[in-house]
């Protein structure tokens, strides 16, 4: 038996062995964990504000391209979007809520003390993830804090450390969750004639054709389009160190297809972080990281009545496949005279368009520590990161739809971002009772943003060019350019204090400078302050020893949303063409849009919580309250004719969230062959509209279905962000239409009738994570959930639009208005019903998932006699293997404009569907 402080102690068969080699996991249990803040680290036990921890082994057994999609539940107060299942598409994260409309609500990401985007990481290289929540902890990052920070930590070497290899090898089966069911060839055609006799018109089928589909099964688009696609992962990692130099080293590689073919994702990865004492003075550290991803993609565009690939295999008829009696791909938009002219061939789409993205990212910051007396260290560092990237789109000239003439589109896009900052950090004990941790200094980050492309272009005399000759094209495409640059300058300070282990202060300051706002405005103070309370330290605790650790806090503070682009708040010029004759003139006009004297979106959060431990920190409880205030909203309202701008950027409102987290940790078992941890954490949250300009509303961008073209959300004072808004449903009339509430009594259906009828919100998420280890064996069991979101099925839109030939879901042939059946689920079959946003298409985005389960065995090397081999693991997983929801769609985590618009929130149309995996792993350290 092996034991050592602050980590747990582990038997060991000798075997004979003269020499062996061990290695003990840290106790978490039994030390006081460091939590990585803003610009420092302190003790778990010290923190005055709302932090969150994510450990990397807790994501390190997901195979997915993208670590957010990871940290989902891990958090109170975090929700993690999966806007839909295309390999590589973006996650979004929402911390406490939203807070903004036009300047986005994502959080800000701090990767090994620099901002940068978390895409690029392999799950394997991060040791760990802080959530900072509240002003106390986020004002530190000022004017980018208002949306809560996440602190991404990566691995690095010990000193002191023989060299270790790690490896990690996985490979995953993905499959859709679940299958439409849709019509049959019998069903549909009976369907359209009911239809076509209901509107007065003629059967469209003949009744020997009708006949004919009996017990056929016909075509199930779904079956040609959705395949089982493999996932491939590894990493190796070296680390190690000497008695003044640690380093760690990695290399990974990423390969997932897609469950829909020609939509893949590959990224291969590779990092070097070092560090290293000069002397007992000076240190540096330096780290790069070169990151290599490619992605061909499918198009999930939201398009109506079939127009894009995803809704033309749910909605193209079953009576007919994808190729004609010639072998070639079947126009579908020419099928029959009263279908949608727009429907595509979505098998030719699937194999006959590509497009792809490939893109470069270098990053490299170097650092130099010096601590020139005691208890004084200054660090001066700098960071550098690029990306360039190019996206390729060709579609060839195969007839899947009216054009089929060949189109191209080529993009290349270059960002560059270098951060200096200049931290001097000062740390005392005086008289073992006060406790100082005084951090100051300046920071400034300077980024530039390029693009170049090309699109449009068509009319191709071949599909052998692809994008190597654009300029070939018979129709030339429109070449477009831009530059961005923007500068943002920092002074930053904090304070801690602590007495006597009991009471802590906190307070912080940072001041902001950004280029892209006008000089009276330009400057931005964001303060905030902390206080916390050790009850389990005074002398009143000491009978209560089941109490190990007892703290209660409260923070105020103000962060901020740099939420405009490089020259929004400039009356510029934009180029302008037109033509005058035969002529085209070339020139430039003031843009649309007048900006006036843009103040910064500014948020004020209120934070009370407490931290119980009991048993020894065998149980550990956390809970928060908070309220935070959100003004000076930027976004576009309109403006009068005589004014001479069609819109104006202003400051127009201001947004609450408010609501309640708490987490619970508890080692229910722990001897020496069982040890049994268990997690949960909930949070509730609810927003409002506090005040908008003038009290007029702000609505989303259209969506288009056919014959409806409309927004579906809604900002209004009083209600949730994001709010669908529509009409509401009260039944049939006597001819089986469908009747809507005249809200006004005027007779008559318009846009006055038009209320609030659903919140994208949830009411709390929550989840679960169960942890056991019998022996060898290792039993993971991860939930997660969320309740109370409502989700807007626009397919059910189009599927209901009957004058269009598209297909439907089964329940429509099965419950459907007759003169016998007035009850129906849906209204009789008409090209009449059109298909109105509705609450018909609101349905209950509740969810629980098992989002992970894992199985895993330590393979007793020990008794091996191979001396190189340390330690080895195999695993089994599944991936959302069990889903319990009542949502109809493919899968309730959806959000199709979750990454295009920040105002149309949770609507699911036609987007690439999500996943279940299966996945088989090796884990072995040398």
């Amino acid at each position: 038996m092996v034991s050592y402080v602050g980590f747990e102690s582990r038997e060991v068969a000798i075997g004979g062995r003269t020499i062996i080699d061990i290695s003990l996991n840290p106790d978490q249990k039994s030390v006081d964990e460091i939590v990585v803040i803003a610009y420092g680290k302190v003790k778990k036990s010290d923190l005055t504000g709302s932090v969150s921890q994510v450990k990397g082994t807790d994501l390190s057994s997901f195979p997915t391209s993208n670590v957010l999609q990871a940290m989902s539940g891990r958090a109170p107060g975090v929700r993690v979007m999966q806007n839909n299942g295309t390999p590589g598409a973006p996650t979004s994260v929402r911390i406490r809520g939203a807070n903004s409309i036009l300047g986005g609500n994502e959080p800000l990401y701090i990767i090994d003390g620099f901002p940068s985007t978390p895409t690029y990481l392999q799950n394997a290289d991060i040791e760990s993830m802080e959530i900072l929540k509240d002003a106390s902890s986020t004002a530190m990052y000022g004017s980018r804090g208002g949306n809560g920070v996440v602190l991404i930590t990566t691995r690095s070497g010990k000193k002191n450390q023989p060299t270790r290899v790690n490896a990690d090898f996985g490979y995953s089966v993905q499959s859709i969750t679940k299958k439409m069911k849709l019509l049959n060839p019998y069903q549909y055609v009976t369907l359209y004639n009911e239809q076509a006799v209901n509107d007065g018109l003629a059967p469209y089928f003949p009744e020997q054709v009708v006949d004919s589909f009996r017990n056929v099964k016909g075509t199930d688009w779904q079956d040609l389009m959705l395949r089982n696609a493999p996932i491939y992962q590894g990493s190796v990692s070296v680390s190690g160190g000497t008695e003044k130099t640690s380093f760690f080293m990695s290399g990974g590689v990423f390969q997932q297809q897609g469950i829909i073919p020609n939509s893949d994702f590959n990224r291969y990865s590779f990092r070097i972080n070092l560090n290293h004492d000069i002397s007992k003075v000076f240190s540096v550290g330096y780290t790069t990281a070169y990151t290599r991803s490619d992605r061909s993609s499918q198009n999930s565009a939201t398009g109506n009545r079939g127009s894009d690939m995803f809704g033309g295999m749910m909605f193209a008829p079953p009576t007919v496949g994808p190729y004609d009696e010639s072998g070639r791909y079947r126009r579908l938009n020419t099928l029959y005279p009263f279908i949608s002219n727009a429907i595509i061939n979505p098998v030719a789409r699937m194999n006959e368009t590509m497009a792809g993205t490939k893109a470069d990212d270098i990053v490299a910051n170097l650092n130099l520590r010096i601590k020139p007396v005691r208890d004084l260290e200054i660090r001066l560092s700098g960071n550098v990161f690029a990306n360039n990237s190019r996206s390729d789109n060709f579609t060839n000239r195969e007839p899947y739809s009216l054009n089929s003439t060949g189109t191209a589109s080529v993009s290349t896009g270059q960002n560059f971002s270098f951060v200096n900052e200049n931290i001097v950090t000062y740390r005392k004990t005086v008289a073992q009772r006060h406790a100082f941790d005084i951090v100051g200094g300046i920071a400034n980050q300077f980024d530039k943003n390029t693009s170049a492309g090309t699109g449009g272009a068509s009319d191709f005399l071949s599909n052998a060019v692809y994008t190597g000759s654009i300029q070939s094209a018979g129709i030339p495409g429109l070449p477009t350019t831009s530059y961005n640059k923007t500068a943002l300058s920092s002074f930053v300070g904090r304070f801690n204090y602590g007495f006597d282990q009991k009471y802590l202060l906190t307070l912080s300051f940072r001041r902001d400078g950004y280029s892209a706002y006008s000089k009276e405005f330009r400057w931005q103070n964001f303060p905030s302050a902390a206080l916390a309370w050790r009850v389990s330290n005074e002398e009143f605790m000491k009978g209560l020893r089941f109490v190990s650790d007892l703290k209660v806090r409260a923070s105020y503070g103000k962060t901020g949303n740099t939420s405009i682009g490089a020259y929004q708040s400039l009356n510029i010029l934009q180029p302008y063409n037109t033509v005058f004759g035969d002529a085209l003139s070339i020139g430039y006009a003031p843009r649309a849009q007048y900006t006036g004297n843009l103040r910064w979106e500014t948020t004020d959060q209120v934070d009370v919580g407490i931290d119980l431990g009991l048993l020894n920190n065998k149980i550990r409880f956390t809970a928060d309250y908070y309220e935070k205030r959100t003004t000076d909203l930027l976004n576009s309202v309109q403006l009068p004719t005589s004014f001479g701008y069609e819109t104006a950027l202003q400051n127009v409102g201001e947004i609450s969230n408010k609501g309640f987290e708490f987490a619970i940790d508890a080692t229910v078992v722990d001897n020496k062959q069982w040890k049994w941890n268990v997690g949960a954490n909930i949070a509730f949250n609810r927003n409002k509209v506090e005040k908008l300009y003038k009290g007029q509303d702000i609505v989303g961008s259209n969506v288009f279905t056919g014959n409806i073209n409309d927004y579906i959300n809604i900002l209004r004072e009083g209600q949730p962000v994001f709010a669908f808004y529509g009409y509401k449903e009260i039944g049939y009339t006597p001819t089986g239409l469908i009747l809507y509430e005249d809200k006004n009594t005027d007779n008559a259906i318009n846009n006055f009738d038009r209320s609030i009828i659903g919140d994208p919100n949830p009411d709390f998420i929550y989840a679960l994570n169960s942890v056991s280890r019998f022996k060898n064996f290792e039993l993971t069991l991860f939930f997660q959930g969320s309740q109370g979101n409502d989700i807007f099925n626009l397919n059910k839109a189009s599927n209901l639009d009957m004058g269009w030939g598209l297909n439907q879901p089964e329940e429509v042939f099965t419950d459907h208005w007759t003169l016998t059946k007035t009850d129906a689920k849906y209204p009789k079959p008409s090209n009449k019903i059109n298909g109105n946003f509705s609450t018909r298409f609101v349905e209950d985005g509740s969810y629980l998932k098992l989002k992970n389960i894992m199985l895993a065995y330590s393979l007793p090397v020990s008794n091996w006699k191979i001396s190189a081999l340390k330690t080895a693991q195999v695993y089994v997983s599944a991936q959302n293997m069990l889903v319990i929801t009542n949502y109809s769609g493919y899968d309730p985590e959806v959000n199709a404009y979750g990454s295009a618009n920040s105002i149309t929130q949770g609507v699911d149309y036609t987007v690439y569907p999500n996943s279940k995996s299966f996945t088989f792993g090796l884990r072995c350290g040398f």
